[in-house]
């Protein structure tokens, strides 16, 4: 924070909060509120202050008041500990080759589909959080419908589908890097992933009957993940952002759709709201 007479400037958004709450009975503060406090950013100031009030002030001498308000305000450390974010994402998965198995599988399913996750974080501090994601991955195949005519006609009907669900569930650490509106971010995880796969097929005609199968496997395998990405703040509590994430999983105990583990990784687009 840097104060000159009555001027405050800050990149804090509480301490903004407070002093204008606190000072608006007075028209000769100066509050001057900065994503980030730079030279730029004091330029200006500067320049709208001295042709305000005709005073020059030293950038280089913090107020005490400030400092108070910073470092020990009980309240600004509640509300750096108490920020939540709330993120929802949506991107692509890719299989790894290491997960395809070596078994024959009924069905089997393409190397990539679309992933949903919703991920609830909690701010240890301004640089580290702890969070909570559930994800749904579906896919499925559908068999082409036989025409009427040749239903009809005796002709014989063969038909297969299925699906594949995936759920991964995970706990994790993220570090953030920088303090600015952008923000590159690493971490880790551990999860589970429970799957389901089912498979259907139909075949015969309308004179001898047409038989249908159902089989359905479930399954779940724990992974670790490595992620990586950034976040920018497009407002006071809107970000956006992109992430990575690279995971490796033990076996299934069946085989899931053509593949053996959940290994792989995921390109998301972010979408949060922080509280």
């Amino acid at each position: 924070y840097y104060f000159a007479a009555t001027a405050y400037i800050t990149s804090n958004q509480h301490t903004y909060t407070l002093l204008k709450n606190s000072l608006k009975l007075y028209s000769s503060v100066e509050l001057y509120y900065f994503y980030a406090i730079d030279h730029s950013a004091i330029d200006k100031v500067h320049k709208l202050f001295l042709q305000n009030y005709l005073w020059t002030f030293d950038v280089k001498k913090i107020s005490e008041d400030a400092i108070k308000l910073n470092f020990d305000n009980p309240d600004d450390k509640k509300d750096d500990k108490s920020n939540w974010q709330l993120s929802l994402s949506y991107g692509r998965w890719y299989f790894d080759n290491s997960a395809i198995s070596e078994k024959e599988s009924f069905l089997e399913f393409p190397r990539n589909m679309g992933a949903w996750n919703l991920s609830c974080a909690r701010f240890l501090s301004e640089n580290l959080s702890v969070n909570v994601n559930l994800g749904m991955l579906i896919k499925t195949i559908k068999p082409p419908r036989p025409s009427v005519s040749s239903v009809f006609g005796g002709a014989n009907v063969e038909v297969e589908g299925g699906g594949i669900f995936l759920v991964p569930i995970s706990i994790g650490m993220d570090y953030f890097f920088t303090k600015q509106r952008f923000r590159p971010y690493g971490g880790f995880g551990f999860g589970i992933v429970p799957a389901t796969y089912k498979y259907i097929e139909a075949s015969g005609n309308l004179a001898n009957g047409i038989n249908r199968n159902e089989y359905k496997f479930k399954s779940n395998a724990p992974f670790a993940e490595l992620s990586a990405g950034f976040m920018y703040n497009t407002g006071e509590n809107f970000h956006l952002g992109l992430n990575f994430d690279y995971i490796q999983s033990k076996d299934f105990t069946e085989n899931i759709g053509g593949y053996n583990t959940y290994n792989g990784f995921k390109i998301a687009v972010l979408f949060s709201f922080v509280f």
